[in-house]
């Protein structure tokens, strides 16, 4: 009872620091979260911008493509799935599975977060295994790796650094939280602007890795970022106890939007079918 009572002491110090250390007034925690989360859009994007286009234009290609780690047999188990499929239509596809991945297991991370590892160390296994793919994309042999990574990567880095924002602010301080959230997310944006940007160009002038090396730079310079301001950012955020069974308004409202796009999407399919016989 003791050891459990201290660890919930030192979680609400540490809420309590981050949120009084002020800069600008707002959390100091929040520009550190900022620059991380604007250094990881930098090498998300800039690499998303570029993967097609590697993949189609060289890696896929006969001199690469044998090189790949494990690649026969994944492209056997995607075309046993939907087909015979051209470089492009491969290339298409294994995006297509990883951007679908990328914003899937952000569920799964902030679930593991929240029940077991906290929020802080969620988004620290996150950096680092992002910055491990971003290394290993500049290498052909380990491409599929790569991707592995920055999958695992983005879901415990997207699922739980966006909470710590969130949680650097009392309860009852909406209007600054909400100030926080528009700076966080501008830092996002100037990230997924400028990172294909400057990857696109070094790829173009310098050669496919050198883009991605500049990613992995930035990766890691959003990793270092984290870890310079560790200990002042919230380890875990509380999660909110809810009375009773009883749907709120935004939850009926959420259940309402997802069956309309499943109903959508059954409709969109149906007719699809229909246009094809």
């Amino acid at each position: 009872m003791g050891g459990k009572h201290d660890t919930m002491t030192t979680d609400e110090a540490t809420l309590t620091r981050a949120s009084k250390v002020t800069f600008l007034g707002q959390p100091k925690g929040l520009f550190y979260l900022t620059f991380t989360e604007g250094w990881e859009r930098f090498s998300f994007y800039g690499m998303t911008a570029l993967v097609v286009l590697y993949m189609v234009n060289q890696l896929l290609l006969p001199g690469h493509v044998e090189h790949i780690g494990g690649f026969s047999g994944f492209r056997a188990a995607v075309e046993s799935l939907v087909g015979p499929l051209s470089t492009q239509a491969l290339a298409s596809q294994i995006f297509g599975l990883y951007s679908g991945f990328v914003y899937f297991t952000p569920l799964l991370g902030g679930i593991i977060a929240d029940r077991w590892i906290g929020q802080r160390n969620g988004v620290v296994i996150g950096a680092l295994s992002m910055s491990a793919g971003h290394i290993a994309m500049t290498f052909d042999q380990s491409f599929l790796l790569a991707l592995l990574l920055l999958v695992i990567g983005s879901g415990f880095l997207k699922g739980n650094i966006s909470a710590q924002v969130g949680a650097l602010y009392p309860p009852e301080d909406e209007a600054r939280r909400t100030r926080g959230f528009v700076i966080f997310s501008t830092g996002i944006n100037i990230g997924a602007v400028v990172g294909p940007l400057l990857c696109g160009l070094l790829a173009q002038v310098y050669g496919w890795h050198y883009g991605f090396g500049i990613a992995a730079i930035f990766m890691l310079l959003g990793l270092a970022t984290y870890l310079y301001r560790y200990r002042y950012l919230p380890a875990r955020v509380e999660r909110r106890k809810f009375e009773g069974t009883r749907l709120t308004a935004e939850q009926r409202i959420v259940y309402a939007l997802i069956a309309v796009m499943g109903s959508s999407q059954s409709s969109s399919q149906r007719l699809t079918i229909n246009s094809t016989t």
